[in-house]
């Protein structure tokens, strides 16, 4: 069996809990992995490469110039991110636990044709940095993995989406300036906008949204939000949780079968986020409607 790209880049690591290859993300796999102090000969990696460090500060040795190796030392928190290419020989003197994320190229290509960043970009490696935004972003993908995708194709899609453009920014050389985005035309968002509030209770992807508009899904996401100043995540959100009320009210359905109407994967993911909009749980708002 062929090693996977993050058994290359983590040599004789083992995988905790689940693997983003059972949500089908585009582009990019997620996993949690730990290794035992280990040695890692020069590799070669078909794929750009982060790793998130987690636990104990981590120790190694790493090959730079004339196969010297020079003593390194990852904190919790901090990030380690490489393109796709050579990856140096390292000695690892603690354990490793992280998380680890591997990104197809032809993704990154495709997002940065996308953007206002075209095809001049190119990645260098950045080794122990902290970068807040990126951190945040593969914390939430490392949970929604662990919970199997409960939150739903097109949040764990646009997360996904979202840990690859800021990849690109960060790991690219050169500093990149921010244009002011352009909003979805009118008639195109009231396109997708139908669509979600006809099809709020399906799980909805990115895909199929971006469909509706005729964008890419780099360039919808970006429209959208622009346009509505959310996520399309977010307002898919909104509209069910929204429903769920109408029918709190309306309705005599127990809140397994609301959640199940409103497209919540479970009674308990649609309770933490109607607590979360509204302050107040769905049986509490039910009782003193």
């Amino acid at each position: 069996m062929q090693d996977s790209n993050i058994d290359v880049l983590i040599r004789g690591s083992s995988l905790s809990g689940k693997s983003s290859i059972e949500l089908g993300w585009e582009g990019l796999t997620l996993e949690r992995r730990f290794a035992a102090p280990h040695f890692r000969v020069e590799e070669t990696l078909d794929q750009h490469y982060g790793l998130l460090w987690c636990g104990q500060p981590t120790v190694a040795e790493r090959a730079y110039r004339n196969n010297r190796f020079t003593r390194v030392i990852k904190q919790p928190g901090t990030l380690s991110l490489g393109a796709a290419g050579i990856l140096p020989a390292v000695h690892a003197r603690s354990a490793y636990d992280v998380v680890a994320f591997v990104i197809d190229p032809q993704v990154t290509d495709q997002v940065t044709q996308d953007s206002e960043w075209g095809n001049s970009i190119s990645f260098h490696e950045h080794l122990g940095i902290a970068d807040k935004p990126l951190t945040y972003l593969v914390q939430l993908a490392a949970q929604e993995v662990l919970e199997g995708g409960a939150s739903g194709r097109l949040y764990g899609e646009s997360i996904a989406l979202a840990i690859i453009a800021r990849f690109v920014l960060v790991a690219s050389q050169k500093g990149v300036r921010t244009r002011k985005q352009t909003a979805l035309p009118t008639h195109l968002l009231h396109r997708v906008l139908d669509k979600i509030g006809s099809e709020y209770s399906e799980d909805l992807s990115l895909a199929d949204m971006a469909i509706e508009s005729g964008y890419s899904r780099a360039h919808f996401i970006r429209m959208f939000g622009a346009a509505t100043g959310r996520s399309p995540h977010a307002y898919l959100l909104e509209v069910r949780l929204e429903r769920v009320r109408h029918e709190l009210l309306n309705s005599r359905s127990n809140l397994a079968e609301i959640a199940n109407a409103t497209g919540f994967s479970s009674h308990s993911h649609m309770t933490r986020a109607f607590q979360a909009r509204f302050g107040i749980s769905p049986k509490d708002f039910r009782r003193i409607k």
